[in-house]
């Protein structure tokens, strides 16, 4: 199943919703088709489409037709109606586009790195630093500090940050841009959770499967660890 998400317009004056997504239809095939044609293209008789019109505005205590003619304060509502959607299709539209921060941690014991085995899709069962989004209002750092507790059961503290990935084909969920921070261990008990299936120390040099570019950033992230140790 592949979900969705639909925004509906609604036109206000003030606090008072005036206008929603049908109404300003009804009142666009009005225009364009006259009282009849509106009527078919609604599915219903010019009697009872103009009980309808009656209903709108008695709420919205204004006229709206005039005989068989629209009002020129509902000819206003149309355009106003009209404009404001094609902004918020516009907005709607670059809004699932921008890139998702995310934090990915380098912990390193006894020259081992830490990694996590992913138990969700994409490349579930596959080895990736621990890490995730961050949430809104949250520091990157507390960030970081945050996915890797849940992630392993370690409480660990930032040493510095290693390097920014933001290659926008790394994540095949989308453009994901990644804060490798280096980390160091102040406790806590190695306990897989949230969405790693297992967690544990590996040899840089014989590293298992590995999702993303996690690889990668493995390899750099040990080479500029130099410089915050």
């Amino acid at each position: 199943m592949s979900y969705g998400l639909r925004a509906e317009a609604v036109l206000t004056d003030g606090d008072r919703d005036i206008l929603d997504q049908e109404g300003h239809r009804l009142l666009m095939d009005l225009r364009g088709r006259g009282l009849e044609g509106a009527a078919r293209a609604h599915g219903v008789s010019a009697d009872s489409l103009r009980a309808r019109l009656r209903a709108m505005e008695a709420d919205l205590e204004l006229r709206l037709v005039d005989g068989e003619e629209l009002t020129p304060k509902a000819l206003e509502m149309i355009e106003e109606m009209s404009l404001k959607r094609r902004l918020l299709d516009e907005q709607l539209a670059h809004l699932w586009r921008k890139p998702t921060l995310t934090c990915d941690g380098l912990l390193i014991r006894q020259g081992k790195v830490l990694l996590v085995r992913r138990g969700r899709d994409p490349h579930k069962g596959s080895y990736a630093l621990p890490g995730g989004i961050v949430e809104y209002g949250e520091r990157a750092e507390e960030c970081v500090v945050r996915e890797v507790l849940e992630e392993t059961g370690i409480r660990t503290e930032v040493l510095g940050l290693l390097g920014v990935y933001s290659d926008p084909s790394r994540d095949p969920r989308g453009h994901f841009v990644s804060l490798l921070y280096l980390l160091v261990e102040m406790g806590g008990d190695m306990r897989p959770g949230d969405d790693a299936e297992d967690a544990g120390f590996f040899d840089p040099e014989d590293l298992p499967p590995m999702a993303f570019d996690h690889d990668r950033m493995v390899r750099e992230g040990l080479r500029a660890s130099a410089h915050c140790l």
